[in-house]
């Protein structure tokens, strides 16, 4: 694998005694017909071997080999390195990075558009195919090769081997990517960049970085920017768009729930805005492999961290009838919740449910439609909420985010569906409130969470001209409050 066009990484511990190194390669990348050249050649070199071990002809031993090695490189690594980029997405590529760094084991990995070359010292605690299995697990829907090749390598063999994957950092180098892949909408634009005030001095915080639509227009202000985002992809494609903002804007890996924390550890401990555009982004919709949508078939996932534990697929094929149910009803609002639970246990029975279009399908046979949106749609959205736990990121940035600003700094939350709103107009009435009243109570009291102000009495919504051009905004809502 040409390591300039792989991301490369080297762990500090280096080989000790006979290491492995694994290359297991996407399914499609190779032609059927470099699979069975390469196979038919792999057989006759193999029975070479064995005539040679069995005649004890060790120098011939050696030689095939060698032999064997070569034909290794010339029949997978040089196509895989100009696979298409079909196979590995940029966000499965970073997912499996995180499961490779996981594992002590690990001593260097390089990852191409379709293939993982992997160097492993085994520890005793773990198999080399349950460590294959746990890896293959981190890209869902994607289809690996069954066979992987191994290969020993001595500790010096193995050295060699991890001193090339070492980029300059230490750490995670750069895969080639096309800031075209990730071309999002920047939805109540001007609204939200007014509302921040942005200048010269200011040190802001875009919560949900994304495509950085906000992110560019604050930096132009002048502003000093820190942009959150939990999707490799989104962050890729900001950076390269704002690069030319240089050391003004910082990029975090991260969900924007621990925002205050992720921030203070880098030393800032107060800022002068946060915005947050709690939505899903157009090319998480539009991109079928992250299976967010119905309307592409795709694979079960719906994770915005494609590392993250738990998709989709898992709640739909492993959760209790029960708590299906009350996903669908609490964030979806579904009131056909236990319905379409039913028949999805029913279903699941059958077969697994793995794709985005058979759960629609399957939806759609309990529901029939009525007007345009498709019946699936507030059960994706609950399922898409659940994975993520969007509800609880929300309210843990909320709780914190206040304590992030001065005084006079300003918070603004763009939501898009009525829970996330619900959430935000709680919380920003409960805190612009300087005193609280019970029935119960003589008289008002105290409010102890007093601590701002509403910029805009009721929520700014898009104008009609950003209705006509982007549609998906149509239910968005911006709230802004500014501290005390």
């Amino acid at each position: 694998m040409n390591t300039a066009d792989a991301i490369t990484y080297a762990a500090a511990t280096a080989p000790q005694g006979t290491c492995y190194r694994v290359l297991m390669w996407e399914a499609s990348a190779l032609s059927q017909e470099n699979r069975e050249a390469w196979s038919e050649a792999r057989r006759e070199l193999l029975s070479r071997m064995r005539d040679a071990g069995i005649k004890g002809s060790r120098g011939l031993l050696g030689q095939l080999e060698i032999e064997l090695k070569a034909l290794t490189v010339k029949m997978i690594e040089e196509p895989l390195t100009k696979a298409s980029r079909a196979g590995f997405s940029f966000a499965r590529v970073e997912a499996l990075g995180e499961a490779l760094r996981a594992h002590d084991a690990v001593l260097a990995y390089r990852l191409g558009t379709a293939a993982a070359e992997v160097l492993v010292q085994l520890n005793g605690e773990e198999s080399l195919d349950d460590m294959l299995t746990r890896w293959q697990a981190a890209t869902p829907g994607m289809l690996w090769c069954t066979q992987p090749h191994i290969q020993a390598l001595t500790a010096a063999e193995g050295a060699a081997w991890q001193n090339e994957s070492r980029s300059d950092d230490n750490e995670i180098g750069t895969l080639e990517y096309t800031p075209a892949e990730f071309h999002h909408v920047t939805v109540l634009l001007n609204e939200a960049v007014e509302a921040l005030q942005p200048a010269e001095g200011k040190v802001l915080v875009d919560a949900t970085l994304g495509g950085g639509g906000h992110t560019e227009q604050l930096l132009r202000a002048g502003a000093e920017v820190w942009g959150i985002d939990q999707d490799p992809t989104a962050r890729a494609a900001a950076q390269a768009r704002l690069a030319e903002f240089g050391d003004k804007l910082h990029v975090i890996a991260g969900n924007f729930r621990n925002a205050a924390e992720m921030l203070r550890k880098r030393g800032v401990e107060q800022v002068d805005g946060l915005l947050a555009d709690i939505g899903i982004s157009s090319p998480q919709v539009d991109c079928a492999e992250r299976g967010f949508s119905f309307l592409h078939e795709g694979p079960l996932d719906m994770r915005m961290n494609p590392a993250a534990p738990r998709s989709a697929a898992d709640i739909i094929n492993t959760a209790a009838e029960s708590e299906i149910a009350d996903i669908l009803w609490q964030y979806g609002e579904e009131r056909a919740s236990r319905a379409i639970a039913r028949r999805i246990v029913q279903e699941r029975s059958k077969a697994p449910i793995t794709t985005t279009t058979r759960l629609a399908d399957i939806i759609a046979s309990v529901l029939p439609r009525k007007g345009k949106q498709h019946p699936a749609t507030r059960s994706f959205q609950a399922l898409r909420i659940a994975v993520n736990d969007e509800l609880g990121a929300l309210e843990a940035l909320l709780q914190s985010g206040l304590s992030l600003l001065k005084s006079g700094g300003r918070f603004a939350v763009i939501t898009f569906h009525s829970l996330e709103d619900r959430a935000v107009k709680r919380y920003f009435e409960l805190v612009c409130k300087p005193e609280i009243d019970r029935p119960e109570w003589p008289a008002p009291r105290p409010n102890p969470a007093y601590a701002a102000r509403l910029v805009y009495r009721k929520p700014i919504t898009p104008a009609e001209a950003e209705l006509t051009a982007n549609p998906r905004s149509r239910s968005a809502k911006l709230r802004v409050i500014e501290k005390l």
